[in-house]
């Protein structure tokens, strides 16, 4: 699962991926002229494989993860983003917005003034020109080849006559069917949106942005990023006592993680034994041979069926001989919806 970051120069995009990742990457790139992406791959923090661990004790513990991209976008003359940026972009699942907050004259503005809604439809509107500038070129394509009455053009008009008007085509647009059609262009007014407003210590108003960002839907929320970014450095039991000066209850990753999986609909499942004890994300109303898929394509092809386990009553029996003693395991078929906490085990034969 990936997520990218992405801004106006000197938003402080990078001072927010360091708040959120606890890496130290450096914050003048823009100004440097640095055009490397930053990465950085972040366990989801899960009490219950905490607490699974507790019991099983295995050999290793491995969290869920989600690959943050700090991204250097380059805008062009046009307005749009440049092809260097596009491709880090496209690949994203989730595209993560800062917007510059803060106040602070020895940071200039590249559009001269701090402004957080004129700053978001800057981004916005570089996004749709390069989107509309793709639906363009490859309808006038499919006209050359004379495929204009196939699926994919009708596609790609829906989509370019939304974007036509400055707008952001509806995440529910399309039809499962037809996203896949057009999956390869990566689309990124189509893909799922966070707006971060990166606030300091003087800040300005962010509340025609909040009110924007309300009606159209999008995920907002602030942090202060040189403080957390700040935090992020310390051990875990240091920053209980610096969040806490902030008015904060978890640091800046869990509350961006949190944003992150309701986003992409995704929930966790779980495996358990000596060897390993790990969750694994899968979009929400997956099937049990799709959560198998995750683990390995093998398991999916070869599915039979799945020995299913809330974690809430493993956690409450504390072994697997109680839970099977007190009838908690049950076999699943392939509908078996996965469920948010299931503990699987996977039978499959190929």
């Amino acid at each position: 699962m990936e997520s990218g970051i992405i801004g106006l120069p000197l938003s402080g995009k990078t001072t927010i991926f360091n708040s959120l990742t606890g890496q130290s990457a450096q914050t003048s790139d823009y100004a440097g002229g640095k055009k490397e992406t930053n990465l950085a791959e972040i366990a989801v923090p899960d009490k219950r494989i905490d607490e699974l661990t507790k019991i099983f004790k295995p050999k290793r513990t491995i969290y869920a993860t989600v690959l943050v991209k700090d991204i250097a976008v380059e805008f062009t003359e046009q307005g749009g983003i440049a092809p260097s940026s596009m491709a880090e972009m496209r690949n994203s699942d989730v595209l993560t917005i800062v917007i510059r907050a803060f106040k602070d004259e020895s940071v200039l503005h590249p559009l001269d003034k701090v402004d957080p809604l004129k700053d978001f439809i800057k981004v916005m509107e570089s996004m749709i020109f390069s989107d509309y500038a793709i639906c363009e070129n490859r309808m006038a394509r499919l006209v050359k080849e004379s495929k204009k009455d196939n699926n994919e053009y009708k596609i790609l008009e829906k989509i370019r006559d939304i974007l036509e008007e400055d707008k952001l085509p509806a995440q529910d647009l399309l039809h499962p069917d037809e996203a896949k059609i057009i999956s390869n262009f990566g689309f990124l007014t189509l893909k799922p949106l966070i707006v971060i407003a990166n606030t300091g210590e003087e800040n300005t108003a962010i509340d025609s942005l909040e009110a924007r960002l309300k009606e159209l839907g999008v995920t907002f929320f602030a942090i202060r990023g040189d403080s957390e970014m700040e935090i992020a450095q310390l051990s875990a039991e240091d920053q209980v006592e610096f969040l806490k000066d902030l008015g904060l209850a978890e640091p800046a990753k869990n509350r961006y993680l949190q944003r992150v999986y309701e986003n992409l609909n995704l929930i966790s499942f779980m495996t358990v034994g000596e060897d390993e004890v790990r969750a694994w994300s899968v979009t929400k109303g997956s099937s049990a041979p799709q959560a198998a898929g995750k683990i390995h394509s093998d398991l999916e092809k070869g599915f039979i069926r799945a020995e299913v386990i809330e974690s809430a009553a493993m956690l409450e029996l504390g072994s697997m001989a109680e839970v099977k003693k007190n009838n908690k395991l049950r076999l699943e078929g392939k509908s078996y919806i996965v469920k948010d906490g299931d503990i699987l085990n996977i039978r499959f034969n190929v």
